[in-house]
């Protein structure tokens, strides 16, 4: 399987599968040590029946769809049901086992490209996909790793896909709850025993939930979706290693970010040894009154754009601090 390889002026890495567009490695250099930042296999051939969508782009709508189905047009739309009776992440082969093909690479750019055929996953289509990986250095302590995607169809269609990635900014083999994680939430949306949303979008203040001061994970478990900014220079999420010496953020023009703390991780991983933080449109939103999301028409192509900045020991970013 192809691999390619992304280096900034820091020497950090990123190598990038062409299936799934699949981010395998994310690595950066401290105190003159490597430090892989996210969860990943040590060969390619292992992505082929990876059931957690490592470091994949998902979709092409991202989350669940309760019931597997949505109207479009007044008509019924019966997607794959892959989880129970509920449709994610776009089915077992949505676009983290499709294999991408290379349009542009360059030291610190790539760009790939996918289709997927009408029907597949019970989604109307064709749709083409592309996606653009920019992997930069803004300052002498920030990398910053931003994704475009972009998608089309000749039909009205439904299309939000996200990327997978767990983090684990210890680089280590044990679970993320020393880390500090903190969110630019006031809401979440509350889910039933399918981690399908109920509708009703709760305040955190007072619950579990609440992230709005940085905090460490401890045992909180989620797999939840919070309301956010939508801006991308604005962080949704900010997470921050348990030495202080990294900090990741997050933002994106999703109206929402799902953060995943990956409880269910089993082996060659350990339960919570990465947490997912998946900007998106909310999960089930064509089936929920109010929740924000669109259908892609002929002539109006959908597009996303998500923002990773990792900063060393950054004042302004580290919780710690």
């Amino acid at each position: 399987m192809t691999q390619f390889s992304l280096i900034n002026q820091h020497g950090d890495e990123l190598v990038v599968l062409a299936q799934g567009a699949i981010l395998q490695r994310w690595s950066t250099v401290l105190a003159g040590a490597r430090r892989e930042l996210i969860l990943g296999y040590p060969a390619p051939a292992y992505y082929r029946q990876d059931p957690f969508y490592l470091g994949a782009v998902v979709g092409p709508y991202a989350n669940r769809i309760g019931g597997g189905c949505f109207m479009l047009d007044q008509q019924l739309v019966q997607l794959e049901q892959n989880e129970g009776a509920q449709h994610l992440h776009g089915g077992s082969i949505g676009l983290h086992r499709l294999m991408w093909q290379l349009q542009e690479h360059n030291p610190d750019s790539l760009v790939l490209a996918a289709e997927v055929p009408d029907g597949q996953g019970g989604y109307p289509g064709p749709i083409k996909f592309c996606i653009r990986y920019q992997f930069s250095a803004p300052t002498a302590q920030q990398t910053e790793l931003q994704v475009t995607l972009e998608a089309s169809s000749s039909c009205a269609t439904l299309i939000g896909p996200t990327l997978h990635p767990y983090f684990n900014l210890a680089g280590s083999t044990t679970n993320v709850n020393e880390h500090q994680l903190q969110l630019a939430a006031a809401h979440y949306a509350v889910v039933d025993e399918n981690s399908i949303p109920t509708g009703e979008l709760r305040k955190v203040q007072g619950t579990a939930f609440d992230f709005h001061q940085p905090r460490l994970l401890a045992d909180t478990q989620l797999d939840h979706n919070f309301v956010v900014h939508g801006h991308l220079q604005q962080a949704a999420a900010v997470l921050t290693s348990p030495q202080g010496d990294l900090a990741l953020s997050v933002s994106s023009d999703y109206p929402g970010l799902q953060v995943y703390t990956g409880d269910h991780l089993k082996s060659p991983f350990v339960a919570r040894q990465g947490i997912c933080l998946e900007p998106q449109f909310f999960p089930d939103s064509p089936n929920q009154k109010g929740f924000p999301f669109h259908f892609t028409r002929p002539g109006q192509p959908f597009v996303a754009k998500i923002r990773y900045v990792l900063s060393r020991a950054d004042q302004q970013l580290n919780p710690q601090a």
